[in-house]
């Protein structure tokens, strides 16, 4: 009987994905919550893990969850404004660990503005959510008004809502978005460029190490490690 070598190469690329996914995990800063949870993951709860959800075939986020593998908060974000920018770490596909980024445009109600994969187009999501990610920032502008703000928060409503999300989206290319890129959009449009390497795509490393912006608050993140 002849190999099937399609199921031989299927099988081989489930692998190969296996593999590298648990590479990028070796690339991972999430620290044990019993170990850190003063210093790093304060504010949690209760004692939790952390699991690779899959967002798409070779996408995982990572999430909290508990002894019966329910999520839970893996902390509790505070103090958060209208235009702060949340960070995550937890987003990774393959050897790529990307992250995730979104803007708050309304604190009171918990609405964030996030580009979130294909086949969707950006829109307001729960701020609870961020809540459930093991590493997350929260990054505020330096020097900031209330003026400067509200027309963030105006321009953001009105002109970056329902935009078809791309991985390759560009900063020049209005019709086409991804998380990092629609906040740098955003911020850009009322003359803040938080791109810190000013490369043609942003990413939310990139804003992460921005000299307009200061740390409000973080979780997961290593001293030693900015991302």
């Amino acid at each position: 009987m002849k190999p099937n070598y399609y199921f031989i190469t299927f099988l081989f690329f489930i692998l190969i994905i296996s593999m590298l996914n648990f590479l990028v995990e070796l690339n991972a800063y999430t620290p044990n919550h019993a170990e850190n949870s003063i210093s790093v993951m304060k504010q949690a709860t209760e004692d939790f893990k952390v699991v690779d959800y899959p967002i798409s075939l070779i996408t995982l986020e990572e999430r909290c969850v508990d002894e019966q593998n329910q999520q839970v908060k893996c902390h509790q974000l505070q103090d958060i404004q209208n235009g702060d920018i949340l960070i995550t770490k937890s987003n990774h596909t393959l050897l790529y660990r990307h992250g995730h980024a979104g803007i708050v445009l309304d604190a009171e109600a918990g609405l964030v503005l996030e580009a979130l994969g294909y086949g969707t187009s950006s829109r307001l999501e729960s701020l609870e959510k961020w809540d459930y990610y093991p590493t997350v920032k929260v990054l505020r502008l330096k020097n900031r008004t209330e003026e400067t703000i509200s027309e963030l928060v105006k321009r953001a409503m009105s002109d970056f809502l329902d935009i078809n999300y791309n991985l390759i989206a560009t900063k020049t290319n209005m019709n086409l978005t991804h998380c990092s890129d629609i906040v740098w959009k955003v911020f850009n449009a009322i003359g803040v460029d938080i791109d810190s390497n000013g490369g043609w795509l942003v990413t939310p490393k990139d804003i992460s190490q921005s000299q307009y912006l200061y740390e409000v608050e973080s979780y997961g993140f290593s001293d030693e490690r900015a991302w």
